[in-house]
């Protein structure tokens, strides 16, 4: 329901019709005791998404860069608005109107930087240019209020979790395009890339390990060495979420499984496979998969030349600059938009700055050793689940002539909840420690 709806019965003196939107608005809402819709309806929550320089510095870079094009004078709906970011940014483009589309309580503190603008005590660039709509884009009667005004000309959404598609909100984005965007409409992002590689890693490997290990003794007089097969299978079931050092790799990443939002479907999202194929540039144990993934924000058609002006570093710094004295949270106006457009793309692989997304690994329970030279090859199988993520499956082998055994010491098949993360800092890319570090696990 459209939170700013009440206003427009000021004046009505009609009770039925108040009870009636207060209904449709309590119909719509999402409980913020859902764990998932709680965690983005938390002002902290957003500052750490909001104060990653990478990730927000490219999206008003993609936003700006692309005002004359996709925002100027247009209709915008920003799909999962959560903090209001990227409308804000969207209104200083240019934007006529911008509606916000969050599902969570989220939608309520929008309201008040919204209700301060309409009224001119602050923000004059968002006067009477965003609407805010809570609910979900499932839903019908949300789309109907999305449609107040038609279909829309450009569609921003800032829907990735880790390794792309964890919390499964691309989907929405699809939904959202399919409903809502014009013909010859923008999105922004435009296409989403992930990738794998090889990595070795026998410090992550061996505490992991030793987390199971844990169940494989008598505790307090209670024999628990039963429970080590599932406690083992339980924590490399765990994709580990942080940085590491990009010479822990021992291979170029293969050819990445690539979505064009602009033509794939649902269906598209739901359950596939990615082969990979490497050659191992090093003789090592290999741990596991790395990942990683890249945005593209490429608008229709793409521009036929670059705009030197715009040829400028998102966050220079390879750290959270956000977290020091000179924090860059409020940077300099950009140059006027180019006439045709800027193609922007964001990283966020092992070299590039550190995201809030930061990278994932899949570690094998059995490690592999290879050769220099030698062909890795396989695939991730993934299938969505009912935690808003994925069920991955991995099957690698190394590609080396000779008998085939039971069990084959060249093949490993390991499977994954990638819902089920395990975060680890181990590793600073601002100082390049990679000692062994705390970590925390089930979190989104």
């Amino acid at each position: 329901m459209e939170i700013d709806s009440e206003n427009r019965l000021n004046g009505h003196g009609n009770e039925s019709v108040a009870t009636k939107v207060n209904e449709e608005k309590k119909e719509s809402s999402n409980k913020d005791h859902d764990f998932y819709f709680n965690f983005y309806s938390s002002l902290q929550n957003q500052a750490n998404m909001i104060g990653d320089i990478s990730r927000t510095g490219t999206y008003r870079k993609a936003i700006l860069g692309n005002g004359e094009i996709a925002f100027r004078d247009k209709v915008v709906l920003d799909v999962g608005a959560g903090s209001g970011i990227l409308s804000y940014m969207s209104a200083q483009a240019g934007a006529k109107e911008v509606i916000a589309l969050e599902a969570s309580s989220m939608a309520e503190k929008m309201e008040i930087l919204v209700k301060a603008a309409n009224s001119s005590k602050s923000n004059p660039h968002l006067k009477n240019r965003i609407r805010i709509v809570r609910g979900m884009v499932e839903d019908e009667k949300i789309q109907r209020q999305v449609l107040e005004s038609g279909k829309v000309d450009t569609i921003i959404s800032e829907p990735i979790g880790v390794m792309l598609l964890h919390e499964r909100m691309v989907e929405s984005f699809i939904l959202a395009r399919d409903l809502f965007l014009k013909p010859g409409g923008q999105l922004l992002p435009s296409a989403g890339h992930i990738f794998f590689c090889p990595f070795t890693d026998e410090g992550l490997y061996n505490e992991t390990d030793q987390k199971a290990q844990f169940f494989n003794t008598t505790l307090f007089g209670t024999d628990f060495k039963e429970l080590y097969p599932a406690a083992r299978e339980e924590v490399f079931a765990q994709p580990v979420v942080g940085m590491f050092p990009p010479n822990s790799l021992v291979s170029t990443a293969c050819a990445p499984k690539s979505f064009d939002f602009y033509t794939c479907t649902k269906e598209d999202l739901l359950e596939f496979s990615i082969p990979v194929d490497f050659v191992v540039s090093r003789t090592a144990l290999i741990h596991g998969l790395a990942s990683w993934f890249d945005l593209d924000f490429f608008p229709r058609p793409m521009p036929t030349s670059e705009d030197p002006n715009w040829n400028y570093a998102i966050n220079p710094a390879n750290g959270w600059q956000w977290m020091t004295q000179e924090a860059p949270l409020n940077p300099a106006p950009t140059p006027a938009p180019p006439k045709d457009g800027l193609a922007v793309k964001l990283s966020t692989g092992p070299n590039a700055s550190r995201t809030h997304w930061q990278q994932a690994r899949l570690l094998l329970p059995e490690p592999l050793a290879a050769n220099k030279g030698e062909r890795l090859i396989g695939s991730i199988h993934f299938k969505v689940n009912d935690s808003r993520s994925y069920d991955l499956v991995l099957e690698l082998k190394i590609d080396r002539p000779g008998p085939e055994w039971n069990p084959n010491p060249l093949r490993r098949k390991a499977e994954y909840q990638l819902q089920q993360q395990c975060f680890n800092y181990s590793y600073s890319p601002e100082n390049g420690l990679n000692a062994l570090g705390m970590a925390a696990s089930n979190v989104i």
